[in-house]
């Protein structure tokens, strides 16, 4: 079994999506997103085998901290976001683990806390999301952030009782689309920008598809956006150096290979 799970973590890789600061555009942000060589796009099943037990995870994210202490190394001026699910946070060995960034690297790395909700409970606490969880990592010098406000388990509510800890809201222009008339967006928007105004925080909006749709964000003072509008370089030295899984990769400048 171990052999099994160290080559299946072996397949685990990064690519960068861009994070546009449209107000100073020599702030360079990516969200590191997971891809492995078994599967185009993200790889949800093997995640989720290897997120379903601590022993199993515990092998993983000491992979993927040694993957992103590498990128943070490498790339001292560019600023990354990772996701960890909220079942991830439920484990005590994820705290151990991610003392293993060192502090000054910390200051560029934000975590996404994703819409997930948790399968099974390590820990009491009464509320619908783990808030000691939060204020452990937050504590660990991390900024934090709450990935797709309004979907799955990060609902206004559990925004009100994580706020503190929050440095980040993230919501999608395309869920918000799907919902929502054009005046009852620029609504939302205006409350989420009344949110992070008033608690010091950034709001990213996902899902900018269109030149359009990008205006009429900065012109309601969304300077942060991201998605495949953006456009980068996927090999910003030698595509060469690249293992051949990264192959796919190569040729889509949505993306940045790590």
């Amino acid at each position: 079994m171990n052999t099994i799970i160290t080559d299946a973590i072996k397949n685990f890789y990064f690519v960068g999506q861009p994070i546009r600061h449209l107000k100073n555009e020599q702030i360079i942000e990516f969200e590191l997103l997971l891809r492995n060589n078994i599967v185009s796009g993200f790889p949800k099943d093997e995640y989720a085998w290897m997120t379903k037990s601590e022993t199993i995870h515990a092998k993983f994210l000491k992979h993927i901290v040694q993957e992103v202490n590498r990128i943070l190394v490498d790339n001292p001026e560019i600023h990354f976001s990772l996701n960890l699910d909220q079942q991830e946070i439920e484990y005590e060995t994820t705290f151990e683990i991610m003392k293993n960034i060192s502090q000054e690297n910390r200051s560029r790395l934000i975590l996404e806390i994703t819409e997930i909700p948790t399968l099974r409970r390590y820990g009491q606490y009464g509320e619908t999301i783990n808030v000691l969880a939060f204020k452990r990592l937050k504590k660990l010098g991390y900024r934090l952030a709450l990935d797709d406000l309004t979907t799955g388990n990060n609902s206004l509510g559990n925004l009100e009782i994580t706020i503190q800890y929050l440095d980040r809201l993230k919501i999608s222009y395309r869920h918000l689309e799907k919902m929502m008339t054009p005046d009852e967006i620029v609504l939302q928007i205006h409350l989420l920008q009344s949110i992070v105004g008033r608690h010091d925080m950034d709001l990213v909006v996902e899902g900018v598809e269109t030149e359009s749709v990008s205006d009429n964000l900065q012109t309601l003072g969304v300077s942060l956006q991201q998605r495949f509008l953006f456009k980068t370089n996927a090999c910003p030295t030698d595509c060469k150096k690249h293992v051949e899984r990264n192959k796919r990769d190569q040729n889509d400048d949505h993306f940045r290979i790590f």
